[in-house]
């Protein structure tokens, strides 16, 4: 009977020896998900692992430790309005607006919103930094961000006018991106990706003075326009006017220029003409007077140059003189 007995206590102490041993065998692994990188931290000693872990997978972490978590994706951080039944990302951070004033002392609202990542190998730099959060699974890095960030944007704020703010937003969004960038970098670890400046709030009067003041300078930029559009009408009609008359100018002179030729032309066949005929006159004289001037010759002449004028005028203008008949 004692040997049953001595048998299930150690039957007994076996199995307790066995789930005790499973169950710190189970509590001795971690998770690390694809979107998560991690720090082991050592309950023991207290202390946190300086080498990141950024595989994915199950590791050993050692009885009693665990693993603080960090996203290692892409995180929002919104200072925005936002209806309440919107729904959040459970890593972005949702705030509302900023209030600043202008170099110019004006108190305006802002609504930005800027993306961020963690620097890998700064986690345990971050985590020392900033401690964890209430869950203590993680960095408390985002209450510090959103502080720094809104001490680094009200303060540069004041380096820009409240007209900027309006008619020169992508300056001012810039230098925002670039300070912030450099702050967020340096003093949290923290890289940022990208930053949107929306719209500035401003006062009710100083916003209906923006909208006065823009449909007046629409007014004025229509006028110009206008004026402008009636000054190359009239120089192009101008233009037209000049090119008409030059073309006049080059037609009158080419005209001009032809009559001369024609005219010249006309002489000159003129000339040629009577000077061929005097020639032949000329011949014709000396051909009927045969070197002489006696009167048959030149009566003989007389006639020839008598039937050459018929012959050159037309038969339906000739007049002809007939002498009366004796009867």
């Amino acid at each position: 009977m004692s040997d049953n007995i001595k048998l299930l206590v150690g039957s007994g102490s076996c199995c307790c020896f066995l789930v005790a041993a499973i169950v710190i065998l189970s509590l001795s692994f971690a998770r690390v998900e694809q979107t998560e990188w991690g720090l082991k931290y050592s309950w023991w000693s207290e202390s946190v692992d300086p080498e990141p872990i950024v595989d994915a997978g199950v590791i050993m972490v050692g009885m009693g430790n665990y693993l603080l978590r960090f996203p290692n994706t892409n995180m929002y951080c919104y200072f925005r309005n936002f209806e309440a039944s919107m729904s959040r990302e459970s890593n972005d951070v949702y705030m509302p607006p900023i209030d600043v004033r202008t170099s110019d002392g004006l108190a305006i609202q802002l609504e930005l919103e800027f993306v961020y990542r963690l620097q890998k190998h700064k986690l345990r730099d971050l985590f020392m930094l900033v401690g964890p959060d209430s869950a203590e699974e993680t960095a408390n890095f985002r209450s510090f961000m959103v502080n720094t960030a809104l001490g680094v944007l009200d303060t540069y704020a004041t380096t820009f006018s409240a007209k900027d703010f309006y008619s020169s937003r992508e300056k001012v969004a810039n230098v925002f991106q670039q300070e912030l960038t450099r702050v967020l970098s340096s003093e949290l670890y923290i890289d940022l990706q990208s930053l949107q400046l929306q719209p500035a709030h401003f006062p009710k009067q100083f916003a209906d003075a923006i909208v006065t003041t823009q449909e007046k300078k629409q007014d004025i930029q229509v006028a110009a326009q206008e004026q402008e559009t009636s000054r190359i009408q009239q120089m192009t009609r101008l233009a037209n006017i000049k090119a008409l008359a030059q073309k006049q100018t080059i037609d009158a002179e080419a005209n001009a220029s032809k009559i001369r030729l024609d005219a010249q032309a006309r002489n000159s066949q003129y000339v040629y003409k009577q000077t061929k005929l005097a020639e032949g006159y000329q011949k014709a004289l000396s051909h009927f007077t045969q070197g002489g001037a006696e009167a048959a010759g030149m009566t003989k002449f007389m006639q020839y140059m008598h039937v050459e004028a018929m012959k050159s005028h037309s038969s339906a203008k000739t007049m002809v003189r007939l002498s009366a008949l004796n009867v």
